[in-house]
């Protein structure tokens, strides 16, 4: 009997040990290192990387499927103004100025800026110890979102314009999440914040349309002028709370 009892001990403390802590951990208690994974190497997050030759360099697609995301650059995430973002705080990146030649490549971060655990994070590291008791951090993390927002954070300058100006409709047209079976979920509008050398664009998607498990893939696709940004993620890995954060 004790033996039995051991080992059902033992199981439960491995149960635990692999699951992930925002399952196990009430997000007040989460420490700095936990909060930078929720917000660059979560299910929550993507990554991929842009060319940084300027409009001239062949067109490059990032992001392999589920979480997992680290790099990104810039402070400042989201529309400005936009109840709901908040400054995602990844560093990472780099400055400079990539309207030019060079080779290499700009790693962005793609970051669920309206799924739970994400505003939790970011509740976290702005009220700090007072999370658990701050009425707008209670506020910011209760919020009702009525639209998906997805950032790209750390996005290099050149292809800023495209959110921009006359070109902005064309970018919200190529805009869109995918899933196997439904139609297509097109971006209802775009944000560009961020600072010198790279910025960060944030697209905001209806809520018309309800993503499951089930769905399996999600694939994030936009284009920038000649260059093309696509990411999966995996539904079954952003289930918090019984259902799909985004």
């Amino acid at each position: 009997m004790l033996k039995k009892l051991s080992a059902l001990l033992f199981l439960c403390a491995l149960c635990m040990w692999a699951a992930d802590f925002w399952t196990t951990k009430p997000f007040t208690q989460w420490n700095e290192k936990e909060v930078q994974k929720v917000l660059s190497d979560s299910p929550w997050t993507g990554k991929v990387t842009i060319s940084g030759g300027g409009p001239g360099a062949p067109p490059i697609v990032g992001g392999g499927g589920g979480g997992g995301g680290r790099g990104g650059g810039g402070r400042g995430g989201g529309p400005q103004g936009d109840s709901t973002t908040a400054d995602p705080g990844i560093a990472g990146g780099g400055g400079g100025d990539f309207g030019g030649g060079g080779g290499g490549g700009i790693p962005v971060t793609l970051l669920w800026q309206t799924a739970l655990p994400v505003k939790q994070a970011l509740a976290k590291r702005k009220f700090g110890a007072e999370a658990g008791t701050s009425p707008d951090a209670k506020a910011a993390v209760e919020r009702v979102d009525q639209v998906y927002v997805l950032t790209l954070i750390g996005m290099p300058g050149f292809t800023l314009a495209a959110a921009q100006g006359d070109q902005k409709a064309a970018l919200l047209n190529s805009t869109m999440l995918t899933v196997a079976g439904k139609p297509p979920l097109k971006a209802s509008d775009v944000q560009v914040s961020g600072g010198r050398g790279t910025g960060n664009v944030s697209f905001l998607f209806p809520k018309t349309t309800t993503f499951t498990a089930e769905d399996k893939d999600l694939e994030f696709f936009s284009k920038f002028g000649t260059t093309t940004v696509k990411h999966k993620f995996k539904l079954k890995d952003m289930v918090f709370n019984g259902k799909v954060e985004m």
